[in-house]
This record gives structure tokens, C-alpha cells and sequence, in this order.
């Protein structure tokens, strides 16, 4: 999927994951004091939860290969006053920010990776964190996924696209199972907990919030 594309209106709908708030289940970690130090949000998006944290007196870097999300994010951080570094770059390529964060979020990234890719994005992530940081992984669930299909295919043949084109939109829409989120992480990190929680989502046809099935996963950096 081209994610540029998607942040400037190309796609059929709103980008189900660029949300005008921070995701509740970060949130939730950071008033219990589980994100500190430098902080990295890795797949930033637009930036709402890389400009929560930054309100919350963290130091947080937010990166993305999307150079329009990034702008966008950049945008919103002048306007509300906060102090957040948005850059573009590559997840699977971080040697250029070796040993700089102690917390990383990832809110949806991680579940649009195989699990070979998703292991390099383990490594890469181990590069660029310090001992002991801790990653956070919301990643779309089975439950969650079944929720995103019905929910587009529903909206594409309302809106009068044929199947196949339903279907190939359809079938972009990621998700992990447990497992899959362990064994990419095996190597270099350390399972600190695993939950079902909910991903808060923009869903065709209606304009409001949708909370989906998710996983919510700690890993520790060994």
C-alpha cells in the first residue's frame, strides 16, 4: 500500500488509523507511568500520539516513511505548542538513532510487517534503543480484522465498486496473531506482557469512532 498516497486523500476513504486523538490504550500506559525518558513513535503518522506525550513533558521523536504525514504532524505541533521532532524515515533502518530512546509506541506499524520483516524491524528497533528500553506494540487482532473487512466492504459496494475492487482493498488490511508477535521479537528482546485491548479506528460508513480487537504488547530490550 502506498501510506503517502493514503495521507493525501488518494484512497476510497479515511485512513482508518489517523485518528484525532492519541490511541486510549497508550494513554492508559503513560498515565501509569510506563512510557519515560526519549521516547520514539515509530510509524508517527500525523502525530497525535507523539504530541501527546510531548504534552505530557516527554521528549518524543516521531518517525514515519510517509513524508505528508510527517508534514501534517509537524503542522499540529506548532499549532498546539508543543516541542516534537517529526522526521521521515525508514523503521527498518534506524543506525542513525543508535542507543537514543528508552520508551518506543507503535501504533499500527508493526502488523503491516511478515514475520521475516518484522524481525527486522526487531533489530532495528534494538539499534535504536538503549538497555532496558521497552517497546509498546498496538497491533490489529483476528477480531479486529474481521471487524475492518465487513466494515469496508460493506462501504465499497454501497458506494457501487465492484467486487474485485472491494477485495483488493479489503484484503491490504493487516492483522498478528499472538504468536506472530512474539517470534518477531524473539531475538534481543524480552516478552513483558501481552493483552487484548481495542485500537480506535475511523470505519466507513459512519463518522464516529470504532474501537476493533487488538493486541498491546510489551516487549523489553535485553
Amino acid at each position: 500500500m502506498d501510506f503517502d498516497a493514503v495521507y493525501r486523500g488518494e484512497g476510497p476513504f479515511q485512513a482508518p488509523w489517523d485518528i484525532a486523538d492519541p490511541q486510549p490504550a497508550f494513554v492508559a500506559v503513560e498515565q501509569a507511568g510506563g512510557i519515560v525518558g526519549a521516547v520514539l513513535d515509530s510509524g508517527c503518522g500525523t502525530g497525535e500520539n507523539a504530541i501527546y506525550l510531548a504534552g505530557r513533558g516527554l521528549s518524543v521523536t516521531g518517525l514515519d516513511a510517509a513524508p505528508t504525514a510527517v508534514e501534517r504532524a509537524r503542522q499540529k505541533a506548532v499549532e498546539r505548542g508543543v516541542e516534537a521532532t517529526f522526521e521521515v524515515a525508514d523503521a527498518l533502518a534506524l543506525d542513525r538513532y543508535a542507543q537514543r530512546f528508552d520508551t518506543v509506541v507503535d501504533s499500527a506499524l508493526a502488523h503491516i510487517f511478515d514475520v521475516p520483516t518484522l524481525r527486522r524491524y526487531a533489530a532495528s528497533l534494538h539499534v535504536a534503543c538503549r538497555p532496558r528500553a521497552t517497546v509498546y506494540l498496538l497491533a490489529i487482532s483476528d477480531e479486529g480484522r474481521d471487524v475492518m473487512i465487513e466494515r469496508f466492504r460493506e462501504a465499497m459496494l454501497r458506494a457501487g465498486r465492484e467486487d474485485a475492487a472491494a477485495e483488493e482493498w479489503t484484503s491490504a488490511i493487516p492483522r498478528k496473531r499472538a504468536d506472530e508477535l512474539r517470534d518477531g521479537f524473539a531475538e534481543g528482546w524480552e516478552l513483558e506482557s501481552l493483552e487484548k485491548t481495542v485500537m480506535r479506528t475511523v470505519l466507513p460508513p459512519g463518522s464516529g469512532y470504532v474501537d476493533i480487537g487488538a493486541w498491546l504488547v510489551h516487549f523489553r530490550r535485553l
